[in-house]
């Protein structure tokens, strides 16, 4: 940044009171409170009042009889320590007299060439003799010497410390002493004792530094001062340029002074390249000292005189500096002032909204931007600045597009918003019941829509990729947004708008109007079906409703609205899908039926029964049509309804039965007479109407092999048919003429699965016709199994015997055992004899415990 840049102009910022004239030269000055004073070259020492008026106190003309090199106040402890004669001394001023005291512990210091004070008062405690830690450092030809203050003495702090050259001078930071010396500067870390080069002072071979802060400092280096931190490092306002090199520089908040010649610059630390000065006072001759006795009073000294600078209240110079729009100074001045907090912060506040508002007119928009952030602004303010943004505002902003500058304001504002709505949305929502609370809530919504509104407003002239991600959890005014998206023709981004506001009709319509307009990136169904699939349950008269046009125009994309594999799709109430399939689209529901049972693996009555009404009602249509190309789809139902019912453990048979006709669907009557239980019923209709023997013995073994109760009589069921087929009333039929006996399958039968069937009941059922040689294996087998189980009876009777005689035996040992339990017996877990009434338990190893203590040791 360049001085032209900046256009500082000049404001008072000290006034200058001429205060004394001597006839001696000046060697050094300090202050304190309101007392001053003064060295000069015959060692004198003078001591003035300063208030209310310049006033002679004291007058030490025997202390030396050397020059006065230098003075420092420590107002803390009511003493000042003086360099005279090479010498560092301690003189009293607490009586208002200058009193040399004597200090054994500075005998050292003889060589002295200047010194450096570090005064300090831990945190919260009062400043006094008792609490205030005072650090002297002295340069002693090539070595330093650090003291503390103690009683009425200074003691060595550590051990000498060498340098590579005499210092010049020294200034005490913190824990850091910055030396200068003729060419080169130094920092000389206290706490650890080491010292470590910086650079050297430039073509000025004479090293300036000045104290900025406890932890900041600045040294010269020909006409610019380097601002560093103790650290070492330079700061980020790193030049300091000044009109020649400084003589003295002294810092007073937020101001650097500097003697040049015959006149004193007062300027700020700005980074600039060439020096711009605040205040140029002119002096009638060169200035030889300078001292900071408090914040804006400084007393300056020449060779003959003495004056000192107080600092134009800091009201008047904001006053001015605002009048001349320097807020960065304003901003400083108001920060240090000794106003109340709540003052300060309200003159803060507003001296930073002009600023941000200069900004914005000079065209600096996101500087002006960041400032209105840091402000915490109302949003609505900074939009007002915009006022195509604004609602219901009627101008044709989109024709700014094209404007760069716009575009830039834009860009700024976008990164304001952005940043003000994060800072909205993190904020914790806290339950209570509090007015307060409320009204902050009300008023944050208020904000969060003015915000969203006027961003969607900005990324339409900027980038309308943003638009529908800020949609999808926006808090935009509805109608103003809605309104401004038609006009754009946004229609996406529309339909989330909608969605997102819980507008679903509204959203649906508009996509169902899309979908026709060849020109629109919303043509077809696809944009549809996705909203239709993300809604939930909770819209269902909603899915219902929109879903039916997409089902009559595209009945295979549209079944995906109920059938997608989403969480949303999946938990839609199924029999309500149904029923409306049902009354509006019969074809779509064997495959939605389909994917709930066999992809979602529904297990709902009303599903599985709906699913086998569907096949019965295809296979009764295709059968009245008789058509010869229907003729494998009707195979491949017929097969899909013959497994289902085969494999299905969830339709009610009773209810699906009734819907059956009794002059069809015989194989499918089966299946399900036999998940009743029917078996007589079962097998009359395999071998009545079906004539299918096989199909008969197949099922008498599945029931056999089932171990169901009375599973053995399942072949003496189908004998019995075989041998006396039935009419046609056992299978529940119509008029069917009665097959004749079939006794070779009898036999088959008799001899194939001797060992299943139940001997006894098939015997009272034979016809006597039958040869006997020709059931002979299965005569041979039922002998076996008879004889097989009655050996096995009698094996599991003989085992049961022996182990009843082996109870028996250790019943009557462990009766045949007794104890004798006198009051002299102790229980073996808490040590207790055994009362009359006591419950007692004898533990396997033969110990006696009580009942209670037996229960807690097993615990």
């Amino acid at each position: 940044m360049s001085a032209n840049d900046l256009q500082f102009k000049m404001h008072d910022v000290y006034e200058v009171v001429k205060l004394l004239k001597y006839s001696v030269q000046i060697e050094s000055i300090t202050a304190y409170d309101n007392y001053l004073l003064v060295g000069n070259r015959l060692g004198h020492i003078f001591l003035y009042t300063t208030s209310p008026r310049v006033q002679l106190v004291d007058c030490n003309k025997t202390f030396s009889k050397r020059p006065i090199l230098q003075l420092t106040a420590i107002s803390e402890c009511q003493i000042v320590i003086c360099l005279s004669d090479e010498r560092v001394s301690v003189l009293d001023v607490s009586r208002d007299k200058v009193i040399h005291l004597k200090t054994p512990g500075l005998q050292k210091t003889k060589g002295a060439s200047y010194f450096t004070v570090n005064v300090k008062t831990p945190d919260g405690l009062q400043s006094n003799p008792s609490n205030t830690v005072v650090r002297l450092c002295v340069a002693v030809k090539r070595q330093l010497q650090v003291y503390y203050w103690k009683g009425k003495d200074f003691l060595e702090h550590s051990e000498n410390i060498n340098l590579p050259d005499i210092p010049r001078t020294l200034v005490w930071c913190d824990q850091t002493v910055i030396i200068g010396c003729k060419n080169e500067y130094y920092l000389f870390d206290v706490t650890m004792e080491q010292v470590k080069p910086l650079f050297l002072t430039g073509k000025n071979q004479e090293p300036i530094i000045t104290k900025i802060s406890d932890t900041m400092f600045g040294v010269v280096k020909d006409s610019h001062l380097i601002v560093m931190s103790t650290m070492g490092k330079v700061a980020e306002q790193q030049f300091i340029k000044w009109v020649d090199t400084p003589s003295i520089i002294l810092y007073d908040e937020p101001y650097l002074i500097a003697s040049i010649g015959d006149k004193l610059y007062v300027q700020t630390i700005e980074s600039v390249e060439s020096s711009v000065s605040r205040q140029v006072i002119s002096a009638s001759s060169k200035t030889m000292n300078m001292f900071t006795c408090k914040s804006g009073l400084i007393y300056v000294s020449s060779t003959l005189d003495v004056c000192c600078l107080k600092a134009v209240p800091f009201s008047k110079q904001i006053k001015r500096l605002l009048e001349d729009k320097d807020f960065q100074l304003a901003l400083k001045l108001a920060n240090i002032s000794d106003e109340s907090i709540d003052d300060k912060e309200k003159n803060v506040s507003q001296i930073r909204t002009l600023y941000a508002n200069d900004l914005f007119e000079k065209k600096k928009y996101q500087e002006s931007m960041r400032e209105f952030l840091k402000l915490n602004t109302d949003p609505y303010d900074v939009i007002r600045l915009f006022p195509n943004l604004l609602p219901q505002s009627d101008s044709d902003y989109g024709e700014e597009i094209l404007e760069k500058e716009m575009e830039i304001k834009i860009v700024a504002l976008i990164e304001y918003l952005t940043e003000v709505r994060f800072n909205l949305l993190k904020e914790p929502n806290v339950k209570n019941q509090s007015d307060i609370l409320e009204i902050n809530t009300n008023h944050q919504e208020q904000l969060l829509q003015i915000i969203d509104t006027t961003l969607l407003k900005c990324y339409l002239q900027t980038n309308d990729a943003l638009i529908a991600p800020l949609l999808r959890l926006n808090h935009c005014h509805l109608l103003e947004t809605e309104t401004t998206l038609k006009k754009y023709k946004k229609y996406s981004e529309l339909i989330i708008l909608y969605q997102t506001k819980g507008l679903h009709s509204k959203a649906l319509e508009l996509l169902q109007k899309q979908s026709d307009d060849s020109d629109s990136n919303l043509k077809g169904p696809e944009r549809t079906i996705q909203y239709l699939q993300n809604i939930g349950s909770n819209n269902i008269d909603i899915i219902l409703q929109f879903s039916d046009w997409v089902l009559k125009k595209y009945p295979e994309e549209g079944l995906t609205i109920f059938t997608e594999d989403v969480a949303e799709v999946e938990h839609l109430p199924r029999p309500k899908v149904l029923d409306f399939l049902i009354r509006n689209h019969k074809n779509l529901i064997i495959p939605y039926m389909e994917h709930v049972i066999h992809v979602w693996n529904d297990t709902n009555a009303i599903c599985h029964n709906a699913l086998i009404h569907q096949y019965r009602e295809k296979l009764q249509k295709y059968n009245s049509m008789s058509m010869q190309a229907d003729e494998q789809t009707a195979q491949n139902t017929k097969t899909k309804l013959l497994e289902f019912l085969e494999q299905s453990k969830y339709y009610t048979p009773e209810t699906v039965l009734v819907h059956f006709p009794l002059d069809g669907f015989f194989e499918e009557r089966a299946i399900v007479l036999g998940k009743l239980g029917r078996h007589e019923q079962v097998l009359s209709m395999y071998v009545t109407v079906l004539d299918d023997v096989n199909r008969a013995i197949e099922y008498c073994d599945k029931v056999y092999k089932s171990k169901n109760e009375n599973c053995d009589q399942i072949y003496v069921i189908l004998l019995r048919l075989l041998i006396d087929p039935p009419d046609s009333w056992l299978a529940g039929l119509g008029d069917v003429s009665k097959p004749a006996p079939n006794l070779e399958k009898v036999i088959e039968i008799l001899n194939k699965n001797a060992a299943q069937i139940a001997t006894p009941d098939v015997l009272k059922v034979l016809p006597d016709e039958i040869p006997i040689h020709r059931i002979s294996n299965f005569l041979v087998t039922a002998l076996d199994k008879a004889i097989s189980n009655r050996r096995l009876y009698q094996v599991n009777r003989g085992l049961l015997y022996a182990k009843l005689l082996k109870i028996q035996q250790q019943r009557i040992f462990y009766e045949s055992q007794n104890i004798t339990l006198t009051e002299f017996n102790i229980c073996g877990v808490c040590k207790k004899r055994f009362g009359n009434q006591s419950a007692f338990v004898r533990c396997p190893n033969g110990e006696i415990v009580h009942y209670s203590c037996h229960n807690h040791k097993a615990d």
